[in-house]
C-alpha cells in the first residue's frame, strides 16, 4: 500500500514542479513585455522579427556613412588638406582735393556732415569688379597666387579656370564693406600667403585711387580740350592779322606811321626854316632897295622850290590833290588803315594771352590729383592665418552630419512604424 503511494506522489510532483517551471516563465515574459526597448534594437515583444533586425543593421550602417564617414572626412580636410589663407585689412575715405581741413579729423569730420559718398560706392563695385583684375594682372600674376598647386583643390584657382571663374573667385576673395552714412570703407583682401595678400591689396589701393581721379577729371578733360582748341584758334588769328598788317606796310612802305609823320614834320619845318630865311633876306633887299639886285632871282627862285616842296609833304602828310583823289593815299589816310590794323592785331593778342592763360589753368588743374584714398587703417603683413577656422568647420560638420543622421533614422522609424 505505501508503495502504491509512493508511486503516485511522483507524477504529481513533476506535474507541480512543471507548472511552477511555466508560472516562472510567463511572469518573466510579462516582465519583458511590460519594459519598453528602444527602437533601435527592434522594439518589445518575445522575439525581435526579421525586420527588426534589419533595422538595427540599418541604424548601424547609417550612423557609420552618415555621421563617422563625413565627420572623420572634415576632420582630415580641414585638419590636414585645407590651405592657410592670411587677410590683409585697410580702411580708407574717399576725399577730394576741393577740401581745405587742416588735418585728418577735419576731413573726416567734413565727411561725416557731408553724407554718403558716391565716390566710395563706385570703390566699392570697382574693386569687386574684373576691370581691376586687369590692371592688376598688368603686374601681378593673380592667377599663379591662386593657384599655388597644393592638394587642397576646394579652395584654389584652377589651373584652367576661365575670366569668368576668375571673376567669380576674386569675388570670394574680397570683402568691401561700405557704410551708408558716413562712406567709410572697409577693404578685406585674402589669399595664401601674407605677402601676397599685402601686395594685392596696395595695388588694390593704387589702382582705386587712380580711377576715382579718372572719374573726376572727365570734367577737366573737357574743359581741357576746349582751351586747347580755343588757344589754336586765338593763335591763327593772331597771326593772320600780323601777316595782314606786314602786307600793307610792305606795300606802303612805311614800318612806323608815327615814326614816318614825325620825319616829315622834321623836313617840313626844316623846310619852313630854309624859307624863313630865304624870304628874309628877300625882304632885307626890298628894304634896302636892292629888288634889282642880282642874288634876288636866285633867292626867288629858292623861295618858290621851298614852298612847292612844302606843299607836297603837307599834301603827302593830310592834304588832298589830284593823285590822292585818283585811288593814292596820302600819310593820314594810310595811318588810319595802319591802325586799324594794328588794333586788331592788338586784339587777337590779347585774346591769345587769354587763351594762353585759360589754356594753362586748365592743364594745372588737370594734373593736380583731385580724389584721395585717405587710408586712415593701413594694411600691414599678416602673422597668422584667419581661415579657414578648422576646429569650427569641424563642429559644424559634425553637427550637421548629426542632425542629417538623426532625420534618416527618424524617417525610416516612421516608415517601419506605418508598415509593421
Amino acid at each position: 500500500m505505501e508503495l502504491q503511494v509512493g508511486e503516485t506522489d511522483a507524477p504529481q510532483q513533476a506535474a507541480v514542479a512543471k507548472s511552477t517551471a511555466i508560472s516562472f516563465e510567463l511572469r518573466r515574459a510579462a516582465r519583458r513585455a511590460r519594459t519598453p526597448k528602444p527602437n533601435v534594437s527592434g522594439g518589445g515583444g518575445f522575439r525581435a522579427r526579421r525586420s527588426d533586425r534589419v533595422f538595427r543593421w540599418f541604424v548601424v550602417v547609417s550612423f557609420v556613412i552618415v555621421f563617422v564617414m563625413p565627420g572623420i572626412a572634415s576632420a582630415v580636410y580641414f585638419g590636414v588638406i585645407a590651405s592657410d589663407r592670411f587677410v590683409s585689412e585697410a580702411k580708407l575715405v574717399v576725399r577730394s582735393s576741393g577740401d581745405n581741413s587742416a588735418d585728418m579729423l577735419g576731413g573726416l569730420s567734413s565727411l561725416l556732415s557731408g553724407g554718403p559718398s558716391n565716390d566710395s560706392s563706385v570703390v566699392a563695385e570697382y574693386v569687386r569688379s574684373g576691370a581691376i583684375l586687369d590692371e592688376i594682372s598688368r603686374t601681378i600674376d593673380v592667377r599663379k597666387l591662386y593657384s599655388p598647386g597644393t592638394i587642397d583643390v576646394f579652395s584654389e584657382l584652377g589651373l584652367h579656370a576661365s575670366r569668368e571663374d576668375l571673376i567669380k573667385f576674386w569675388r570670394k576673395q574680397v570683402d568691401v564693406t561700405v557704410e551708408r552714412n558716413t562712406g567709410l570703407i572697409t577693404l578685406r583682401l585674402q589669399s595664401f600667403s601674407a605677402e601676397s595678400s599685402l601686395d594685392l591689396l596696395n595695388s588694390v589701393l593704387q589702382i582705386s585711387e587712380r580711377t576715382v581721379n579718372d572719374l573726376t577729371r572727365r570734367s577737366e578733360k573737357t574743359r581741357l580740350s576746349e582751351a586747347r582748341s580755343e588757344l589754336n584758334l586765338a593763335k591763327h588769328a593772331l597771326e593772320k592779322a600780323v601777316a595782314t598788317l606786314r602786307d600793307i606796310r610792305n606795300e606802303m612802305g612805311i614800318l612806323d606811321v608815327n615814326l614816318a609823320a614825325k620825319s616829315y614834320s622834321a623836313i617840313v619845318t626844316s623846310l619852313k626854316l630854309e624859307l624863313a630865311k630865304v624870304e628874309t633876306e628877300l625882304g632885307s633887299l626890298r628894304d634896302n632897295n636892292a629888288s634889282n639886285a642880282p642874288q634876288t632871282p636866285a633867292l626867288e627862285g629858292r623861295a618858290s622850290a621851298l614852298k612847292e616842296q612844302i606843299s607836297n609833304y603837307e599834301t603827302q602828310m593830310a592834304g588832298v590833290t589830284a593823285t590822292s583823289r585818283m585811288g593814292e593815299k596820302n600819310l593820314a589816310d594810310r595811318a588810319t588803315q595802319l591802325a586799324q590794323r594794328e588794333f586788331e592785331v592788338e586784339i587777337a593778342r590779347n585774346e591769345y594771352e587769354a587763351a594762353i592763360t585759360a589754356f594753362e589753368s586748365a592743364r594745372l588743374v588737370m594734373e593736380k590729383q583731385r580724389a584721395y584714398l585717405l587710408t586712415y587703417v593701413k594694411p600691414k603683413l599678416a602673422e597668422d592665418p584667419l581661415y579657414p577656422k578648422r576646429g569650427l568647420w569641424i563642429l559644424v560638420s559634425l553637427a550637421v552630419s548629426g542632425l542629417a543622421w538623426g532625420g534618416v533614422v527618424g524617417a525610416a522609424s516612421l516608415v517601419r512604424d506605418h508598415t509593421a
